[in-house]
Order: structure tokens, then sequence, then C-alpha cells
């Protein structure tokens, strides 16, 4: 096997199958039920500016023009900044060819997203995590590893509605961390999937903004993630250059051209509004069931933005033991902080997203009742076992 291959080995595949049948709180899908109430369109349509002959043709490697060009005016840039990829993952992994070599460093913080340190560790990067504090990254630390390390190629960053954690970064962290990285001539990769779904009405998160600066976006968030529609804005260089190394015949026209009807109208936009008070409110009633368990510490932020809450595990819980109690003898699915970070050992994600009320509700009292019932057994304090071997470590 490649050594690529053998690093992918420490991962768990992509499982959405599962999630229908289990209590799942690792995945941060988006419910279901919403996807109705955004209009179907048809993908054959041709009012939107596309010919029925490109429709179903390969198309470029950049993306369909016409989605390339109401994107560029949707993100206030020319169409020459923009690229179409499959997905927010293959903008990720597009970028990591692109800047990544084995061997270098990425920087980012603990926690980050799951999904960008699996695909910065399989191409061979070495991920430095950075400690946060309630405005975002740690500038102490960050200005520290800008001095130590010589082959830093990259900031990764979820700055508005940091995943896992659900906070934004203050507009004078980000002004400084883009100073500190200018400095040392490092591109920040902002992850933005996130970024239009703020739970409070006026807000508007702090961004990154520079020709350094490559953002992510996706339609999977607001839109339907079964459109694998995602986009990058950056530089036209980078672009040209990302467009290299992709070796398809573009990302489907076809469904491209399904994202071209959804922008063509306002739909999309009462859609967006649709889903921030919904997902407000699954977030607000998460919090009301957290409010008097014990299995975690009082202590977690409320999310601002995003899919989950990230709490930490009260102190005499192991991780590794309660977690595999509660996957065996009560069918629930924490994914270990330890994933995210090798800080984060004592934290778990809950995800409110995807199930229903119902299901959230059963699942916060089985583990609530998994956490009794451990403490039942264990009265004196911590289970003692084999240390946990973070799958970002080599």
């Amino acid at each position: 096997m490649s050594l690529r291959s053998q690093i992918s080995a420490r991962y768990s595949a992509f499982d959405y199958s599962s999630t229908k049948h289990t209590i799942n709180f690792g995945y941060g899908l988006p419910d279901p039920d919403t996807f109705r109430h955004l209009a179907a369109v048809d993908a054959m349509s041709e009012a939107g500016g596309v010919s029925l002959a490109d429709i179903l043709q390969y198309t470029d490697s950049q993306g369909l023009p016409e989605l390339r060009q109401r994107l560029a005016a949707r993100s206030g840039v020319a169409s020459d900044q923009v690229m179409i990829t499959s997905g927010a993952s293959q903008a990720l992994q597009l970028i990591a060819d692109t800047l990544l070599d084995a061997g270098d460093v990425v920087l980012t913080e603990d926690p980050s997203y799951l999904g960008a340190l699996r695909i910065f560790s399989v191409a061979g990067a070495t991920v430095i995590q950075l400690g946060m504090d309630g405005e975002g990254v740690s500038l102490p630390e960050l200005a520290d590893a800008l001095a130590r390390y010589p082959k830093i190629k990259l900031y990764y960053t979820t700055p508005a509605f940091h995943n896992p954690s659900g906070q934004c970064i203050s507009k004078a962290r980000i002004d400084e961390v883009q100073r500190l990285l200018d400095l040392h001539g490092v591109p920040i990769v902002q992850d933005l999937v996130y970024s239009e779904l703020p739970y409070e009405d006026g807000f508007q998160p702090a961004l990154f903004g520079a020709d350094t600066v490559i953002s992510v976006r996706s339609f999977s968030k607001i839109a339907w993630p079964g459109l694998r529609v995602g986009w990058i804005c950056a530089a036209p260089a980078m672009i040209a250059r990302l467009a290299l190394l992709k070796c398809d015949g573009g990302v489907s026209a076809v469904v491209s051209n399904i994202a071209v009807a959804l922008l063509a109208t306002d739909t999309l936009a009462g859609h967006i509004a649709y889903l921030r008070k919904h997902y407000r409110q699954k977030r607000d009633h998460m919090q009301s069931l957290l409010q008097d368990c014990t299995f975690c510490e009082p202590t977690y932020a409320l999310p601002q933005g995003g899919f989950s809450f990230w709490v930490k595990l009260a102190p005499d819980l192991d991780p590794a033991v309660f977690l595999e109690g509660l996957r065996q003898e009560h069918g629930v699915q924490l994914a270990p902080g330890l994933l995210y970070g090798p800080r984060s050992s004592q934290f778990v994600r809950l995800c409110f997203s995807y199930m229903p009320v119902a299901k959230l509700e059963e699942g916060i009292a089985r583990i609530e009742a998994a956490c009794k019932d451990g403490r039942k057994q264990h009265p004196v304090g911590r289970s003692i076992v084999a240390p946990v071997v973070s799958a970002l470590e080599a």
C-alpha cells in the first residue's frame, strides 16, 4: 500500500447509512426534514443561461462558467477567482495537493475539523495544533510556532462558527493572526461552510480577507449536501494552479446547473433564513437538555452557529471506557475528542443538526443513564485503561 493509503487506514470511512439506524452524535449532517423546504428545480432547465448541450457535456476544470459567474457576483469577486469543486472536501484536498509535500507543516487549532486533519495528514503533512481561548487561536503559541517550524505551508481555520466548538473568532484576533501569518508568508485557508448560518439576527462574523487567503464554501449546509457542489475563492493565480491538479472532466454540469437555478432567484436566500431559525431552535433545545446533565461540565460555550456543542466530560469519566460502553451497551455513538486534537481527549462533539428532537432527547437520556451506571460501578473514581493514541500521531 502507498504511504497515503496507510495513513488513511487510521481513520474511519464516511458511513452515512449507519446514522439512519443508530443514535450518532458524531456526524454534523444537515437535517433531512429541511430538504423539502427548498423547492426542487429542473436540472435540465436552460432558464439559467446554460444550454442543454453544455448541461449534458463535460465542463471546465474550474467549473461551469455560468455557475462561477453567479458565485463570483455573490461573493464580490471576479469569476477567475472562483473554482467549483465536488463539495468542500474536494476543495481541501486540491489545496493540500497544491501546497503540501510530505514533511511540510500545517498549523491549525486544537480542536479542529476532523475532515481537514485527515486530508492534511494523508497528504503527508505534520499537523501542529495550537491552543484556543474565547477569541480564537492563542497568539503566543502561533508566534512561537511560526518562529520554530521552517516548513509551514498553510494555516487552516474555521473563523465563522468554528468546527467543532461553534465559536466565532473575534475581529481583533483575526487581524492579529493575519498580520503574523503575512509576516511569515504563510497562506490562510478559511473554511466557511457554516458562515451563512449565524443564529443571531444581524450578526456578521469576521472573516479573513486578502490575496493570500483561500476561502472554501459549499452548498451542503445551505441547500442539499447531495449536490456535492462546493467552491473555492482565491487569487486568480492560485485558482489556475488548483485547476491543474483537478484531474476529472469537471464537476457535473447537471448538478452545477441545479446550483445555477437556485442562485437565479431569491429562493435560496429565503431558505437560508429558514435554516437559521430551524437550527437555532434545535440548538436551544439541545442546550435545555444539557442543563441538568452530569456527564459533562457546565462550562461549555453556547455555539453561535454550526451544528454541534463541544463539551468537556466530567472529570471522573474516562473517555475511552465511557464512549466504548455507550457504543456497546447503550447504542450511542460519540466521536472521541482526541481525534480533534491532542489536548481535547476529555471533550466530545455533540451534533444536534441531523437527528429529530425525539432522538436527541433519547440520546442524551442514554448518555446520562450510562454516566450514572458507570458511577455506581466505579464509585471510587476513574477506571484505568491503556493510553489512547491519537489518530494523528505517527
